[in-house]
């Protein structure tokens, strides 16, 4: 189930702002959309645009054969380091729920060569996650909120934007299970805005891998039911 299939009669609210400007400029951006069209529209928006997206074909294996696929591939600061580095998206399936996973090679050049998906999922940094434990507040301020900031986020798509010449990922859910109060529902309505540092977040080919990422989350938004 994507937001079009409930979004009507919803709308994001701020669960943790870091940087006002850029958090009520996305939120405002999400709002309206979500109004006018039920579901967030990326490609309307010249902050998701200009990641420039471009789809690149790789070879992956399926059992003993080679068959071909493909990723997108957009050459953007990501780290936001001053250098551009080279960024694949592909889309898995994990238990029939697809799931986005970014991986990262800083500051490397364009080439002609063909990827195979294995090369690209052994890269140096890496974006894909489940669950996604989210920054809490200090005792103090989590009993001035209103709205408390669960535990984790349940986090399915990612999506890159530049705001002020600032590369952000947006994280959010699928919102298949996103209806009820209880503690696993509410990680299914939350959508995370982060700054990617580097390092490597989830799983990857080696299952003993560590994680090493590194990330300046800058915005919390959870999905909720209008009144009336």
């Amino acid at each position: 189930m994507e937001p079009s299939e409930f979004a009507q009669g919803v709308e994001y609210t701020m669960l943790m702002s870091h940087n006002d400007k850029v958090c009520k400029q996305v939120l405002g951006l999400f709002n309206r959309d979500l109004g006018e069209f039920g579901t967030e529209k990326y490609d309307e928006h010249e902050e998701f645009r200009s990641i420039g997206w471009k789809k690149e074909n790789i070879v992956r294996m399926e059992g003993e054969r080679e068959v071909s696929d493909f990723v997108e591939a957009a050459r953007i600061d990501i780290n936001n380091d001053g250098t551009k580095d080279i960024v694949f998206r592909w889309k898995g399936s994990v238990r029939g729920y697809e799931r986005d996973y970014l991986y990262i090679f800083p500051s490397l050049q364009p080439s002609e060569k063909q990827w195979t998906l294995m090369e690209i999922a052994h890269s140096p940094g890496r974006i894909t996650h489940g669950d996604y434990l989210l920054i809490q507040p200090s005792a103090a301020a989590k009993r001035k909120r209103r709205d408390q900031i669960p535990r984790m986020a349940s986090i399915s798509r990612l999506e890159l934007f530049v705001f002020d010449g600032t590369t952000y990922v947006g994280m959010r859910p699928l919102y298949e299970f996103a209806t009820g109060t209880d503690s696993l529902t509410e990680e299914l309505k939350v959508y995370v805005v982060t700054k990617y540092r580097e390092g490597k977040y989830g799983g990857g080919p080696d299952p003993k891998e560590k994680e090493t990422g590194k990330r300046e989350d800058v915005c919390y938004f959870k999905i909720q039911t209008l009144p009336g």
